[in-house]
């Protein structure tokens, strides 16, 4: 009689074959995931741009002011109120309810792009006791879980700041879901016309050379105006 026998995977095989692909899948999976998260990031920003600039749009119309020249002034409480009802499903932040309203802040500091703490502490103490101390409906939240703060970020150049995603979703990190905007300075001369900061095309236009923004690997101003520029986030 003759037996046949199938040769198979020797058990020293399978797991060589395993470790080799475990290896490469721990080599390229991290790469991959970075990436799709940068690309959720860069798709969240352009949405949170496209609402907000058409709405300061209508805004500026209705109100007879400019955002160019600072003159819709959301500095004042009552400007800030009004752009509000412009949006869905608002919720105003204020005195009595800001530290509730925006405990994510707590739960998950604010940091950099580059994963550094924010040592000059825009943080939850911060937001809700110097910031507020500038209006009482000082910004708002909106149906969409989009957070909108103005004058809140007074240390880098008088600009205002959006949280793409709001305080309770991570990273809470500048660069990635939030960005400095300007809506009452000048900024049509200084920042060629973009109310989210100077793109690198613009600062050179201008012999201009920050050390301080999103091209220079610091978290404060123009990560907007790069990812406008550049169509993608590169950092």
């Amino acid at each position: 009689m003759k037996t046949n026998f199938k040769k198979g995977f020797t058990l020293a095989e399978v797991l060589i074959t395993l470790g080799v692909i475990g290896v490469v899948a721990a080599m390229t999976i991290p790469g991959l995931m970075n990436t799709y998260k940068k690309k959720q990031y860069y798709t969240q920003f352009m949405k949170a741009r496209s609402v907000i600039e058409n709405t300061l749009r209508m805004y500026a119309n209705d109100n007879d002011c400019e955002i160019a020249d600072g003159s819709c002034d959301f500095t004042k409480s009552e400007n800030v109120e009004k752009l509000g009802r412009y949006f869905k499903g608002i919720q105003y932040i204020t005195r009595d309810n800001c530290t509730k309203l925006l405990s994510g802040y707590d739960k998950m500091p604010i940091k950099s792009y580059d994963k550094q703490p924010i040592d000059e502490s825009w943080n939850l103490e911060s937001i809700c006791g110097e910031g507020l101390s500038l209006s009482n409906e000082w910004g708002f939240t909106t149906i969409d879980g989009m957070s909108l703060f103005f004058n809140a970020d007074e240390g880098y150049g008088n600009g205002d700041l959006v949280d793409v995603n709001g305080a309770d979703s991570a990273p809470n990190t500048y660069g990635r879901d939030i960005f400095v905007f300007y809506t009452h300075v000048g900024v049509e001369d200084d920042f060629c016309n973009s109310i989210w900061g100077m793109s690198k095309a613009c600062k050179e236009k201008n012999n201009l050379n920050w050390g301080a923004d999103c091209y220079n690997g610091n978290f404060s101003s123009d990560c907007g105006a790069r990812l406008i520029e550049e169509g993608k986030m590169n950092y």
